[in-house]
């Protein structure tokens, strides 16, 4: 096993909500990271979509661990335009794949429970992968990329939420909405595993320390109702549940189909970690109290 105690690390998409907690958890001198709109400090600014701009920056940076979390994450938009959201989700993981095989680096990506049909539910690593959408493919794919050579690391993961200046995540579109006294519709029969982002972040760190490649399912401990955990972010932020419309998927509109029956099982990650990830209800009181000292 390698020592990646002290390892260099690139860290493309820190400005998103996985990304940026991933960033944070590493020293300023041992991490290179990628912005797609505004550079933070030791940060570059660069479209992913730019490949070679993206293999150069890769090559320069002479990093022990590759870290891709840049991602288009709008699942309509997928299903939309397959093309364009690939550029995104599929192509930079070519690059940089070939760039840690050249250099030896540990290649970590992340998927999601929809490369999962979504019958079953507790989903393992090695479960058939059966997408019902692009999104799903595309991540099927990267994950593919990831794993040609038996050195990249995939961390699927499911649900995720936390403090995010773009109040972009499930939890923040809640509370915003649930905040102005508005309705926010919930699809009641999609389950998750929903996932706090710095705890997300923190076992990423754990297992690349390890040099841990693979597929790991880094989630929360729990599988809840869509409808359970919007509940739950209702009573930490103390907001009126009764605002929360059950729905049934199909009655959204939707373009993609979504996996209905999803979650992860996560037994792999705390047998090779010792511990699994934050519970959702005690990171949602977290995530509330931060916000109210703020």
């Amino acid at each position: 096993m390698t020592d990646r105690a002290a390892s260099r690390y690139l860290v493309v998409g820190a400005g998103g909500l996985v990304g940026r907690h991933v960033a944070e958890s590493l020293p300023p001198d041992r991490a290179v990271r990628t912005y797609r709109r505004h550079a933070a400090p030791n940060g570059v600014t660069i479209d992913v979509r730019n490949v070679d701009l993206l293999r150069r920056l890769a090559l320069e940076a002479h990093a022990d661990v590759i870290v891709l979390a840049a991602a288009e994450a709008y699942v309509e938009l997928c299903e939309r335009d397959p093309a364009s959201t690939r550029r995104v989700n599929v192509e930079p993981a070519r690059v940089l794949a070939e760039v840690a095989r050249a250099s030896g680096a540990l290649l970590v990506v992340f998927s999601s429970e929809y490369v999962f049909e979504g019958g079953a539910g507790g989903y393992a690593e090695g479960d058939p992968r059966k997408p019902l959408n692009e999104y799903g493919r595309q991540k099927v794919d990267l994950e593919d990329i990831a794993l040609a050579d038996g050195r990249g690391l995939v961390c699927r993961t499911s649900g995720v939420f936390g403090p995010d200046p773009a109040r972009k995540n499930f939890v923040c579109q809640l509370v915003d909405r649930l905040r102005s006294g508005r309705p926010f519709d919930v699809p009641a029969d999609q389950s998750i595993t929903p996932t706090y982002a710095p705890a997300l972040a923190s076992a990423v760190m754990e297992l690349a320390e390890r040099d841990a490649t693979g597929v790991y399912h880094v989630a929360g401990p729990r599988i809840l109702g869509r409808l359970e955990f919007a509940r739950l972010t209702a009573d930490a932020y103390a907001l009126p549940a009764e605002l929360l419309r059950a729905r049934r998927t199909s009655e959204l509109g939707l373009l993609a189909r979504r996996p209905l029956r999803c979650g992860l099982s996560v037994r792999k990650l705390e047998r090779t970690l010792g511990h699994g990830l934050m519970d959702p209800a005690e990171a949602l009181s977290a995530m509330a109290a931060a916000e109210r000292r703020a």
